[in-house]
């Protein structure tokens, strides 16, 4: 069992190389990696591991032969989610011919874990899929925002968000966010990133992708999908990584791929970051009094009741520890 990741990295030194060096301890043989308009060190800091394929962002001229592409190829210029799409279908041409089974597309602030508790074991996990499924959905957990400043998020934090919303309107939890321009606070939902999850395909089954979350067949139909493990995403995790992130942002196109509006608060936060003329520390300390929970917000989540009275069905907060435990034995 022969396992690739790709990414599509756009500035992410802080994270590229705890996440490659992680994902290779739990199994995986092969990762490539495009550098997407990237001005940091990133290369430089990966640059001597062996089971890493370094390029940069994969040129839609190299692959105008493949007309089921036409609509990344035509949106790569103004979208980087058109150009990631690229690079995964590069990939995937790259493991096949490299005889690999499964390839999983991720992003530099995500990390695929088994359980919650025991050392994740991807050639086993994925010797138990069956032959019958051709892909694998990981649902995902967003991080707890709980400390200003993380020296190694992936090995320090084990609180996440266990879903975005709940079974009822009133049980939801929100976050105040302040806006500089009207001088008024704003209610969002505390979960800040992406609801979809990533997938991961089975090699040599002609799929390509849909979006970044997504695979079909040439034709647009569906893979028959389980869903398994989890996607651990480390969306603005602390007060570095959120101005890094939506200065990332700036030029980000009001619309996604699909045409959907991007969501309000993204719109926002990208508002903030780099149109209100907030130098970096204010930025952090934005952070902190806006996106980062306090410890007794984090203490009612753990109590997971509302009106003091009633208990959602599912908590609001799930700790996992599989990660960390992989942290702890690199470091041995």
């Amino acid at each position: 069992m022969k396992i690739a990741i790709v990414l599509t990295v756009r500035n992410e030194e802080r994270l590229l190389r705890q996440n490659l060096l992680y994902h290779h301890a739990i199994g995986v043989e092969k990762v490539y990696i495009y550098f997407d308009n990237t001005t940091d060190n990133g290369k430089e800091s990966i640059k001597d591991l062996q089971f890493v394929e370094v390029s940069d962002s994969v040129s839609a001229d190299n692959l105008l032969q493949y007309s089921y592409l036409e609509k990344f190829m035509r949106q790569a210029d103004e979208h980087h989610t058109a150009r990631q799409c690229l690079n995964i279908f590069d990939a995937s041409i790259k493991a096949e011919k490299q005889g690999f089974d499964w390839l999983i597309s991720l992003d530099a602030d995500e990390l695929i874990a088994t359980g919650t508790e025991k050392i994740s074991d991807l050639k086993d996990f994925f010797s138990q899929i069956s032959a019958d499924y051709n892909a694998v959905k990981f649902p995902v957990k967003e991080v707890l925002q709980a400390k200003k400043f993380y020296q190694n998020v992936f090995a320090e934090e084990t609180l996440f968000k266990s879903q975005p919303r709940f079974k009822r309107y009133f049980q939801n939890i929100f976050k105040k966010f302040y806006d500089p321009v009207t001088g008024k606070h704003e209610k969002y939902i505390y979960w800040y990133g992406h609801q979809m999850g990533k997938m991961a395909i089975r090699l040599n089954k002609g799929l390509i992708p849909f979006n970044v979350h997504r695979f079909t067949n040439r034709e647009g139909e569906k893979p028959k999908t389980t869903v398994k493990g989890l996607l651990l995403h480390y969306h603005s995790f602390d007060s570095e990584d959120f101005v890094k992130k939506y200065k990332n942002f700036k030029s980000h196109p009001n619309t996604y791929l699909s045409g959907r509006k991007v969501e309000k608060l993204k719109m926002f936060l990208i508002e903030v970051v780099n149109h209100c003329r907030k130098d970096n520390k204010e930025l952090e300390d934005y952070f902190e009094k806006n996106l980062m929970f306090q410890e007794k917000e984090i203490q009612k989540m753990q109590r997971n009741r509302v009106y003091l009275f009633f208990r959602r069905e599912v908590p609001v907060l799930t700790e996992i520890t599989s990660v960390q435990k992989v942290f702890q034995n690199l470091i041995k």
